[in-house]
């Protein structure tokens, strides 16, 4: 058996429709994600009533007792600002400031040790982005103690407290191994996601990630975080959740 690296569940990209199990308010994906039976949560920081700007104090505090009392930890929080707005003039600089919010929410959260796994805020850079824009997110990480992990295709060659975020299913579709590049960097954030011929699909079901190498590469490569589960761009998320969960369990044992 390799050695178990946890699973998380991102609540980003979560179908907005009603009638699912996380519409109606800011909790209800929070009450989904803990009757996954994971633990192990990762929040949308982009999400309504969750971004941090809206959060005082007490809003903070209330977050942090639900988590508690959902039976839930936290491994981050993802903030999937789109790539151009880090180098386009009139974006720029609001989205630095929202990546700096979000960075001392985690901050924040992460000095709850009883609440809190290794924790990271998760972004997409880009390979050239806007004049001082990655010295204003590491001088935030550093002040906060918080990682931030890079998903972006030059993410390898950041260094400090911004470190890599593996996305298997952004990797494959751009014709590389995940595992070759979990077995060969320090990774802050792994997900658990995967891709075919036509874009992103469920884990297992008729993508290309070889999910046990990915695991091997992961646990042999020393990685200390949680797997997280990443529904972006899924249809019936609820199931995928669940289908990821087992394919990701069966991946990791051995048979009898």
């Amino acid at each position: 058996m390799l050695e178990p690296i946890p699973l998380s569940v991102s609540l980003a990209g979560l179908d907005p429709s009603p009638g699912l199990p996380w519409s109606g308010s800011p909790r209800a994906p929070i009450a989904w994600a803990s009757g996954l039976g994971i633990g192990v949560v990762r929040l949308d920081g982009a999400a309504p009533g969750l971004r941090a700007r809206e959060l005082d104090r007490g809003a903070r505090r209330d977050l942090a007792g639900l988590l508690s009392r959902s039976e839930l930890r936290l491994s981050g929080i993802d903030l999937w600002v789109p790539e151009r707005h880090f180098r386009e003039p009139e974006h720029v600089d609001r989205a630095v400031s929202v990546c700096v919010e979000t960075i001392a929410l985690a901050g924040e959260l992460a000095g709850i040790p009883s609440l809190t796994t290794p924790l990271s805020v998760s972004v997409q850079l880009p390979s050239e982005p806007g004049s001082g824009v990655v010295a204003a997110i590491e001088l935030a990480a550093e002040r906060e103690g918080v990682k931030v992990a890079d998903h972006g295709a030059s993410a390898p060659g950041r260094t400090g407290q911004i470190g890599v975020g593996l996305d298997p299913a952004s990797v494959l579709l751009r014709a590389e191994d995940p595992a070759a590049l979990a077995a060969s960097t320090t990774i802050v954030s792994a997900r658990l996601s995967d891709s075919d011929d036509a874009g992103r699909c469920r884990v297992g079901e008729r993508g290309r990630l070889d999910a046990r190498a990915y695991a091997a590469s992961l646990s042999v490569g020393g990685y200390a975080g949680d797997v997280v589960i990443d529904l972006r761009g899924l249809v019936a998320q609820d199931d995928a959740a669940r289908s990821a969960m087992e394919h990701w369990r069966s991946a990791t044992s051995l048979p009898g």
